[in-house]
């Protein structure tokens, strides 16, 4: 139901009327245009998208204020970037860059030697799988693949930067990672 603010057309109107006009503020104008349903395809590329950046927003919770770790985060966040946009943004841009890539991070998770501590831990953490229904990868992004996602991205901004990231287990290839490396991930999330 549209609001009028006195008499409409001299003052001011908000809201939509049926599914035909809507009445709204824009750049300081009253505006009124054509009704417009949403679009939401649901495609699978979209899918991938909601997918990519969902579960990984997720993993970022876990990053409690006054830790190691969001402390090198936003010394590598930049132009008024928040540390978690800087990740999400890399983490998007570089490395789930397409389903394919996706897929192939999931597999290098799925055959690491500490996987089993990147899932222990991401449950210890309350992380949980995430997935959406119409993505066109076949991996959903569990639990695991969210903290060693938090992982890659501090080995790959190491390598980046020597300054940021700058001790153990960050220093080590990832691939080369044990479930004590796992372990100072997970302490280097908790506050300090």
């Amino acid at each position: 139901m549209a609001k009028t603010i006195m008499p409409l057309m001299s003052g001011g109107a908000s809201g939509k009327i049926a599914d035909m006009i809507v009445f709204f503020p824009w750049k300081g104008h009253n505006v009124v245009r054509q009704w417009l349903k949403p679009a939401n395809p649901m495609t699978g590329k979209q899918g991938d998208q909601r997918l990519f950046l969902g579960g990984t927003g997720r993993a970022c919770k876990v990053v409690q204020e006054g830790s190691y770790y969001i402390g090198e985060g936003r010394a590598l966040a930049t132009g008024g970037q928040t540390w978690v946009s800087a990740l999400v943004n890399y983490i998007i841009s570089n490395i789930f860059t397409s389903a394919t890539a996706y897929e192939a991070v999931v597999s290098a998770y799925n055959s690491h030697g500490a996987k089993s501590a990147f899932a222990s831990n991401a449950a210890s953490l309350g992380l949980t799988d995430f997935d959406v229904d119409y993505k066109s990868t076949t991996s959903k992004y569990v639990a695991g693949l969210q903290l060693y996602i938090l992982a890659l991205y501090g080995v790959n901004m190491h390598s980046l930067d020597n300054e940021v990231f700058n001790k153990s287990p960050y220093t080590k290839a990832l691939n080369s990672w044990t479930s004590d490396d796992v372990g100072l991930l997970v302490d280097d999330l908790q506050a300090a």
